[in-house]
């Protein structure tokens, strides 16, 4: 079977428009088709207009504006035609089964005998949806039930049948895992698959419980959230995200879908709460606003958040809740009589001895629910993995102490001691038939727990193990990665032994981020302290580190993902070359702290932007709008363009393929590696001085509110123009931002923004 290049999708709506701008992201040239509005002067109006929505939003939904040239709208009347070269179609049009058969059949004619067709439901079983279709294209058919939003959330369900051919499923498989980046669960065809059915549950039993037991919102988001590694949003927040009415709706289709006997009927009878919301137009967030929360203006016309009540709907401002406990899961369940407690017990007792009823209904292996809620719910643990930290045999007793049924998976897991032994690699899960089996994941891939074992060296904040084949992995062990003298000092001893021992590095690791950055409160604590000697200790060392790096006679390779702030994008960018995932932030953000980039990311981006444009005065004017206005990016591709990564540098659709790719890439370096030449550069200081300064009243005139950052953007200007100007090499320009830096930490008013930043996670204008 041939590669999927290009890809229809049937439906322009919100997770239609998603899903096509997500194939756009993975490389694929996109047909978005839709029906032609009455009286529309533009009959493909409907698909025009969602690819346009594509770049707009906080969370936009192409990871590149550019990529906007990949898709190509059209309408279900005139361009039908255009099927005919497509290598899948992706069905995302209404939950109506007739809708959706009359569908397939006024686009079979047109669609190529070995294209793939899928539809993106979540409740319509497959065999339903393929039973007035012809043999052939059953082989070709399956589910892949995507989460919203399809760029962000990285769950996809995919459901096959009997009549499935197995090429095609293994071809959908990889062209998710691999293109779209998305962690595949193959599931049975059950009505609500894995995440919808037991995250249904679970959002149902919250709100029957907390109506019956008196619980208000407050509580009830603050007891199901962080204590059970659960968003903040909580329950009540997230109905608000999701929409009131629809779950009202979800609720009623699962009941009528499911046998009378299955626990989920008795847990969602008698919830008519998201239809009483709905008759007064509170839906959540796609409305007005209203919902289970809403803001709105007191007497003074200052915004207050408020909350409703359950049982009358009234709104009223809303209650700082208490918390359950600072650590989730962990002794909720030996407070019985705490009203908190036993609400809490309510809900995950249900949702948890439920997870273990529906397998293997749903899906064969505990892991992959594991997988659906943790990626589609973004709970920190799935709830065979909260079972086990919370006591499986302490859950199961419970159980049976209240005359509750004790689903056969708990029960044998109970008795074996959990559902997951080992780790790793080696890490394994309890099936219903008494079996040990591995923990899935796609071929190829690799994480840092597979290294945990016999550490080639390790210090206070860095750990350095062998992946294989002569590349070893160097994780950051500090908390979010943060950096420090500690940190640096540590990746210096250990290029010294990789320098020994191996032929390439990667720096990466599993954890949510690559870097935060600098450890904040050690340098704001050292300040107060009038410890600024240390502070310029952590400068020479940083500087020294990152140089020593770039120069090292092996390649370094940097897996980024999630955050990579100040000095963590300083670290990628002395990297010879880094992996990247599409959703990683970037950014030397150090303006808004009242810094300035002084590990070598302002003579860094001085260098890079200079090469781009072929001149030191034009590379000045980009590096200054970019580092003065500290510009965090949302996406890899954007990284490349404002300079942080480098064309050649890779975007990872995968999350769980970084480290593997990565070290791909190190091996590939490694042979023949020769370390960069030293470099030089020639800075005309006037020159650049006279271009920045018509950029520096721009920003004093956009920042007027913020002053000081004018002052911290003229030193930067000042390292952007190598001082005096001369010929100079990245140790004298090391120097100036070095100088500029310590300038700077003694200013009241970079105290004040560090201060405030490290207290609020928010910059100050000041």
């Amino acid at each position: 079977m041939g590669a999927i290049n290009k890809v229809a999708v049937i439906g322009s709506g919100v997770m239609g428009a998603g899903i096509a701008a997500h194939f756009a992201n993975a490389g694929a040239q996109v047909l978005l088709l839709d029906i032609v509005p009455d009286g529309a002067a533009d009959r493909s109006a409907l698909a025009k207009d969602a690819i346009a929505r594509m770049t707009k939003g906080r969370a936009p939904q192409l990871a590149d504006p550019a990529y906007a040239t990949r898709l190509t709208g059209g309408n279900l009347e005139d361009d039908l035609a255009l099927l005919s070269d497509c290598d899948w179609v992706v069905e995302v049009v209404l939950e109506d089964l007739g809708i959706k058969r009359d569908l397939y059949a006024k686009i079979a004619p047109h669609m190529r005998d070995d294209a793939i067709l899928s539809s993106n439901t979540s409740t319509i079983p497959l065999a339903d949806l393929m039973a007035e279709l012809d043999e052939s294209r059953c082989k070709r058919f399956v589910i892949t039930h995507f989460f919203n939003p399809p760029r962000y959330m990285r769950l996809l369900e995919l459901v096959t049948g009997p009549k499935t051919d197995p090429e095609v499923a293994e071809r959908v498989r990889a062209y998710v895992d691999e293109r779209l980046g998305k962690t595949m669960v193959l599931c049975n065809d059950r009505p609500g698959f894995i995440a919808n059915r037991l995250g249904g549950l679970w959002m149902n039993v919250a709100v029957r419980e907390a109506v019956a037991r008196g619980i208000t919102v407050e509580e009830a988001d603050a007891v199901l959230s962080r204590p059970f590694g659960v968003p903040g949003t909580g329950i009540f927040g997230l109905f608000d995200l999701v929409g009131i009415d629809l779950m009202g709706k979800s609720r009623l289709s699962m009941r009528s879908l499911l046998e009378a006997d299955d626990p989920q009927q008795i847990h969602t009878e008698g919830v008519d709460t998201f239809d009483r919301m709905a008759a007064k137009g509170y839906v959540g967030r796609k409305g007005d606003g209203s919902g289970f929360y809403r803001r709105s203006k007191d007497a003074a016309g200052k915004t207050v958040v408020e909350a409703i009540d359950l049982e009358t709907l009234v709104y009223r401002p809303r209650a700082k809740a208490p918390e359950l406990a600072k650590a989730f899961g962990t002794d909720f369940i030996d407070q019985k009589g705490d009203r908190l407690a036993d609400y809490a017990w309510a809900v995950m007792s249900a949702t948890l001895s439920y997870a273990a009823y529906c397998v293997p209904e749903v899906t064969d292996s505990p892991a992959a629910v594991d997988a659906g809620m943790e990626l589609g719910y973004n709970w920190r643990m799935g709830p065979f993995r909260l079972m086990d930290k919370i006591g499986v045999a302490k859950i199961a007793a419970r159980l049976v102490e209240e005359g509750q049924d004790v689903p056969p998976l708990l029960a044998l897991a109970a008795e074996r001691g959990g559902f997951y032994s080992g780790r790793g690699r080696d890490c394994k899960v309890l099936l219903p038939s008494g079996e040990q089996a591995d923990t899935p994941r796609g071929p190829g891939v690799i994480f840092a727990s597979d290294f945990t074992d016999d550490p080639v060296f390790t210090s206070e904040a860095v750990a350095l193990r062998d992946m294989g084949d002569g590349v070893a992995l160097l994780s950051i062990t500090s908390p979010n990665a943060a950096l420090d003298d500690l940190v640096m000092q540590g990746i210096s001893d250990a290029l010294d032994v990789v320098e020994r021992d191996f032929r390439a590095m990667v720096i990466g690791s599993d954890g949510s981020h690559f870097s935060v950055g600098a450890n904040l409160k050690k340098a704001l604590d050292r300040a107060d302290a009038g410890e600024l000697d240390l502070v310029a200790g952590q400068l020479a060392i940083g500087q020294a580190t990152l140089r020593k790096m770039k120069y090292a006679p092996f390649p370094v390779v940097s897996a980024a993902c999630g955050l990579a702030l100040g000095g963590g994008c300083e670290i990628l960018m002395h990297s010879d070359r880094v992996m990247a995932t599409l959703e990683s932030n970037i950014g030397l953000v150090e303006a808004n702290v009242g810094l300035l980039p002084a590990w070598g990311g302002t003579t860094a981006l001085l260098l890079r932007k200079t090469a781009e444009l072929g001149d030191p005065v034009k590379g000045a004017e980009a590096a200054f709008g970019v580092i003065s206005t500290a510009l965090m990016v949302g996406s890899a591709p954007m990284a490349q363009h404002a300079g942080y990564l480098r064309t050649d540098d890779g975007v990872v659709m995968n999350r769980d393929r970084l480290l593997a790719d990565a070290k791909s890439e190190a091996l590939e370096l490694a042979n023949g590696y020769a370390a960069p030449t030293k470099v030089e550069i020639v800075l005309d200081a006037a020159a650049i001085n006279t271009a920045l300064e018509p950029k520096l009243a721009a920003l004093a005139e956009a920042t007027a509110d913020a002053p000081y950052t004018i002052e911290i953007a003229r030193e930067t200007a000042h390292v952007l123009a190598g001082g005096d100007g001369g010929t100079l090499d990245e140790v004298v320009l090391h120097k100036l931002e070095a100088e500029g830096m310590m300038r700077l930490i003694r200013q009241d008013k970079t105290i004040e923004r560090m201060r405030h930043t490290m207290n609020t996670g928010k910059p100050l204008k000041n």
